[in-house]
């Protein structure tokens, strides 16, 4: 299981193509941490071609309210990236990947 803080908005890449961390994961859990909510989009990012496919995008998360993805996460960790992208007022994630 991976445990990553995101305070700073802007896309992350929670799995890098080609990285050692595989694709076969079954969920992912994502908290906010803030006083305001956050907005997440959860998707892959193709190497080549250079195409995005979500999962969900601009999802809004409540205040100290936190949601589990957990269906469809499997994917070839060798060609996508599993990246999220937060914003909002003061964004402050937790993010477990299992």
């Amino acid at each position: 299981m991976e445990y990553k803080n995101y305070n700073a908005a802007g896309p992350h890449d929670l799995i890098a193509a080609g990285g050692q961390t595989g694709g076969k994961i079954s969920r992912v859990f994502i908290s906010n941490n803030s006083a305001n909510p956050a907005v997440v989009s959860l998707y892959l990012s193709g190497v080549s071609p250079s195409v995005d496919y979500y999962f969900f995008k601009a999802h809004k998360i409540p205040p100290y309210t936190s949601m589990v993805f957990s269906d469809c996460l499997a994917f070839d960790y060798v060609k996508y990236s599993l990246k999220l992208i937060n914003s909002g007022t003061s964004p402050d994630l937790t993010v477990m990947i299992k």
